[in-house]
């Protein structure tokens, strides 16, 4: 998978606290399915703690010889949807340890 297909950000936000991560996360991916079939954002906000949001795309395609970890990091997200159930595209947010 390339960038022509992912995209990967790491984000520092001038605000603290997980709405704000939320909502740049939310700003990062608006329009993504326009370009990319996925994408991770990884955000550090202004207390030092950090998020992950991973978006998957209504084409997106797994990616089995994924290398890096944040190629990874999609494709387990995406093994955990269910197929049949959860409409593309679909975001899942998490805050990181």
């Amino acid at each position: 998978m390339d960038n022509k297909t992912m995209r990967y950000t790491e984000v520092k936000i001038a605000d603290g606290g997980e709405e704000a991560a939320r909502l740049s996360a939310a700003d990062r991916f608006s329009g993504l399915d326009d370009h990319f079939t996925s994408g991770l954002v990884k955000i550090v906000d202004a207390e030092g703690n950090e998020y992950r949001a991973i978006y998957i795309g209504g084409n997106y395609k797994e990616n089995f010889s994924a290398e890096k970890e944040y190629e990874k990091a999609v494709l387990e997200c995406y093994w955990t949807k269910d197929k049949e159930e959860d409409e593309k595209p679909y975001i899942e947010f998490k805050v990181k340890d």
